[in-house]
């Protein structure tokens, strides 16, 4: 779908600008250099429909997961304290039923999601990001139904994806609205836009002062744009408040008493090494997820082929899950379990290195092959799971004092943030998941080695390398904003004005 020629069109009802009366509270149009006061009521307004999204999406999620992986595929995977109480992984009563269940779901999603909005098909975090890049007023409200719906559907089934790109594409479409209809600048609906991404991440894993760094840092590889930051903290407390009225305010991944002693000298050397194996992965996942991605967009053309693309990698996900646990699902489940001493312990060396290495191949045939889910999620269950890898060959140094928790933590960031290129925002976000900040420092050190290992790759494609020169109407607008001048809605042609 082209955005082109929705704004050419004729005007919906849907867009149609606010009374005079509810513009006010909203910033001035053309007004780029607003004060935080303007932003206040859009921003809780963002961020409040982004702790919908996000109760919305968690409970159809888990509706679907009920219904369909356990009642109906009788596999019951691992759960957080989040979702109810940490909860073993029970083997399936119908082994057979569940990569059946897993193609049905990716079917019945792909072909809601290619008739109502083909944009909500793939992992959403992106789509966002270049939405505010190109296009910050053309996402469409419709894609907030049909996103969470097929996400639900192909995660809840046994789709290996993350439920971040869906709340962050739920909670984006819905600022660029805001910005359409309020007739915001093209700055302004950017901002608006992001707000809405950081938000909705920051609602769906309880973790809103990572939500809104990460709002500052995902737009660009090399630069953060602190410009969004005050409005970003103030939509991703609304969200969390939202979110937690309706599911409590405890942390994703429980809150965990400290195991062992402390660190010691080994424990810093572990997590050195722990961050340098967690930015092999990460290369290593963004590789594998656009191998598939790119492949099947190059191959797979007609409409019967985008959807049997994603059935086809579901029934190979399912029979992969039936083997490695964490697989099915987000997985973030089996974050929190590897966190347990005596389970890591008793778990194989070689399960413990089979689940990154499959939670890699499950998230890039179930997303990558057109699937709707994210991507940002299984990286932090990858990290976790080679976080518990080196934790567990530590221990067989006698390296660790600590639990295997301290690894785990450091592993998803280490994992995630290089690539993302947001390693603050994830570092803070994974010790909001556990409620501990002292694993800041493990956690810097071990980001620090992953960077080196990750070089310049990336998993968000539409990042722009850094931040670009304001255009010409930009310019205006700010200097229009800083003397008071009145904006005006037939600015000079750019070859009119004096160089």
């Amino acid at each position: 779908m082209s955005w082109k020629r929705k704004t050419t069109g004729p005007r919906s009802t849907a867009d149609r600008p606010l009374p005079r009366s509810a513009a006010r509270l909203f910033p001035s149009p053309g007004a780029s250099a607003d004060p935080l006061s303007r932003w206040i009521v859009p921003a809780l307004l963002i961020g409040a429909v982004a702790g919908l999204g996000a109760v919305a999406l968690f409970g159809l999620l888990h509706l679907c997961t009920e219904l369909l992986l356990q009642d109906i595929a009788g596999f019951r995977p691992y759960r957080t304290s989040a979702e109810g109480g940490f909860r073993e992984l029970v083997p399936s009563e119908r082994p057979w039923a569940v990569p059946l269940v897993a193609a049905g779901g990716a079917l019945v999603a792909t072909a809601l999601a290619l008739w109502l909005a083909p944009e909500a098909r793939g992992h959403g975090t992106d789509a966002a990001i270049a939405a505010a890049h190109h296009d910050p007023c053309g996402m469409r409200g419709r894609t907030t139904v049909v996103k969470l719906i097929a996400s639900a559907l192909t995660i809840g089934s046994g789709g290996s994806g993350g439920t971040e790109g869906p709340a962050a594409q739920i909670s984006a479409a819905f600022g660029s609205v805001i910005a359409r209809r309020t007739g915001m600048s093209r700055r302004q609906a950017r901002t608006a836009l992001v707000i809405g991404l950081a938000s909705g991440v920051g609602a769906i894993f309880q973790a809103p002062l990572g939500g809104a760094l990460l709002g500052a840092e995902l737009l660009y590889r090399r630069e953060t744009d602190a410009r969004v930051l005050p409005k970003a903290l103030v939509a991703a407390c609304a969200g969390w408040l939202v979110f937690g009225a309706c599911y409590g305010f405890a942390p994703v991944l429980g809150r965990h008493s400290a195991d062992g002693p402390g660190f010691g000298a080994g424990d810093f050397v572990l997590i050195a090494v722990t961050g340098l194996l967690c930015g092999l992965a990460g290369r290593l996942y963004t590789g594998a997820f656009y191998a598939v991605h790119l492949r099947t967009e190059e191959r797979v053309r007609s409409l019967p082929a985008r959807i049997a693309a994603p059935v086809a990698a579901a029934l190979f996900v399912g029979v992969l899950g039936l083997l490695v646990p964490g697989v099915l699902g987000t997985g973030y489940g089996l974050m929190e379990a590897l966190t347990d001493r005596e389970l890591v312990a008793g778990l194989p060396v070689v399960l413990l290195l089979a689940i990154p290495l499959a939670k890699i191949a499950g998230t890039a045939l179930t997303v990558g092959s057109g699937g709707s889910g994210g991507i940002f999620g299984p990286c932090m269950v990858v990290g976790a799971g080679t976080g518990a890898l080196a934790w567990r060959l530590g221990e067989a140094l006698s390296l660790p004092s600590a639990g295997p928790l301290p690894y785990v933590v450091v592993g998803m960031a280490a994992c995630l943030g290089p690539v993302a290129n947001a390693p603050l925002g994830v570092l803070v976000m994974a010790t909001e998941m556990v409620a501990d900040a002292s694993l800041l420092g493990p956690g810097m050190l071990a980001v620090l080695c992953a960077s080196a290992v990750t070089g310049r790759t990336t998993l968000y494609r539409s990042q722009l390398e850094r931040r670009p020169r304001e255009t010409a109407e930009e310019q205006d607008e700010a200097t229009e904003s800083r003397s008071g001048t009145v904006h005006t809605s037939n600015p000079v042609p750019a070859a009119a004005r004096t160089p």
